[in-house]
C-alpha cells in the first residue's frame, strides 16, 4: 500500500483537492491529509457549502484518511524518518510555492515538502494561477531543480471530455501516472480516435 501526503492550501481549485481526498484511498493508498484555514474557507466557496471545520468535509464526502492540522510540527509526516511514498501539494498557493522554494518551512504542509525534497522523494505540485509574473516561474524553477515536479492544473481536451468531472479526472490522472498509481482515469493519447 502506498502512502501519500497530501496537502490542500489556500489557492483555487478546491475540486481537485476533493477528487484526489476520494479517488488516493479507493486506489489503494493510505491518505495522510492536511487542510490550511485557507484551503477550508476556499472548499466552502467553490463547493457552495458551509464546513466549519476540516473534519465535517471529510465525513460530508465519505473520506477515509488520517488528518493532520496544519500547525502540527509534531505529526509524523514531519520527519523524513516517516516514510512517505509521495508527496502532493494541490492545489498549491503561489505563496506556498514561494516559501517551499525558500526552505521556509512556516506549517505542515511547507514543512513536509522540504522532507519530500530532502529526502528525494516524489512531490508533486499543482499550481492553479494565471499569468505567471517572473518571481513565479522562479520560485517554480528552483523547485524544479530541487526534486519537485511543477504541474499547472490544466486539463487536456483531446479526449473529449463530456464533463468537467473528466476534466478534473484528468488532471488527477496525470497526478497518478508521476506517483505510479495504475489508473482508467482518462483516455490517453492513441486511445482516443484522432482527426486527420
Amino acid at each position: 500500500m502506498k502512502r501519500v501526503f497530501l496537502g490542500v492550501t489556500g489557492a483555487s481549485g478546491a475540486v481537485y483537492a476533493k477528487d484526489l481526498i476520494e479517488k488516493l484511498p479507493a486506489h489503494g493508498c493510505e491518505l495522510h491529509l492536511c487542510i490550511t484555514p485557507d484551503a477550508l474557507t476556499n472548499i466552502n466557496l467553490e463547493l457552495q457549502k458551509n464546513y466549519t471545520a476540516q473534519e465535517e468535509f471529510l465525513s460530508d464526502i465519505g473520506a477515509k484518511a488520517t488528518l493532520h492540522d496544519y500547525k502540527n510540527f509534531a505529526a509524523p509526516v514531519s520527519s523524513g524518518s516517516f516514510m512517505v511514498d509521495s508527496y502532493i501539494i494541490a492545489p498549491a498557493s503561489m505563496g506556498f510555492i514561494g516559501r517551499a522554494a525558500g526552505g521556509i518551512s512556516s506549517n505542515l504542509i511547507e514543512r513536509c515538502a522540504d522532507v519530500a525534497m530532502k529526502e528525494r522523494r516524489k512531490l508533486v505540485i499543482l499550481f492553479r494561477e494565471m499569468p505567471l509574473n517572473l518571481i513565479h516561474l522562479e520560485n517554480m524553477a528552483l523547485l524544479t531543480r530541487a526534486g519537485a515536479v511543477i504541474m499547472p492544473a490544466a486539463p487536456a481536451f483531446y479526449h473529449n471530455p463530456a464533463s468537467i468531472n473528466e476534466l478534473i479526472s484528468f488532471v488527477t490522472g496525470k497526478i497518478f501516472d508521476i506517483i505510479e498509481i495504475e489508473h482508467n482515469l482518462y483516455k490517453r493519447w492513441g486511445e482516443t480516435p484522432q482527426s486527420v
